[in-house]
């Protein structure tokens, strides 16, 4: 008898939420019934659930991290402002979103959590466009990811056009 699920069955889903799963990232179906590469899809997983290593995380634990956010040198690193709202993510947004027509959907200046802006434009598309929708904020959001890490381990500047050319790149990869 599991004392965890109501049904008394166990499944690594009521232990995952027992013990692990303090954070609920309800729509699910948002990363994992995307086009996007496995291991973007974990890495957004990562994301939403506030475990991808930046500055602030690092802080946390007594470790080295950079003191303001590296692709604005603006304010400190967080995952919400890394993916949403550093002035550079924006950018890249507002040129990736305009690129397929979608430009209103890019995060505007009262979206501060990544997950919620996430949703709001999920909930607008329609049905039929939301696996690609979905797919294509992952490969942003992925895209932007690696350029921060690029920054912060290569010495590299951030560039939006570079970033432009990257997602093009990647999402005909996709595509194939």
């Amino acid at each position: 008898q599991w004392r965890f699920s109501a049904s008394g069955k166990y499944s690594s889903k009521s232990a995952y939420d027992t013990f692990i799963g303090a954070v609920h990232f309800e729509p699910w179906e948002l990363i994992w019934k995307s086009w996007a590469p496995k291991k973007c899809q974990f890495f957004i997983w990562l994301a939403v659930h506030k475990r991808c290593w930046t500055a602030d995380r690092l802080e946390r634990r007594g470790l080295p991290h950079p003191t303001c956010c590296v692709l604005c040198d603006q304010v400190e690193e967080d995952i919400q402002h890394i993916l949403i709202g550093c002035v550079f993510a924006k950018q890249v947004w507002f040129q990736m979103l305009s690129k397929v027509g979608l430009s209103v959907l890019a995060p505007q200046a009262a979206d501060t959590s990544f997950e919620d802006w996430w949703i709001k434009i999920d909930k607008l598309a329609p049905t039929v466009f939301r696996k690609g929708i979905n797919s294509l904020i992952i490969l942003g959001a992925w895209m932007i990811w690696k350029q921060r890490n690029d920054c912060v381990f290569n010495g590299a500047s951030p560039n939006v056009q570079r970033i432009l050319t990257h997602i093009e790149e990647e999402a005909h990869l996709w595509c194939l």
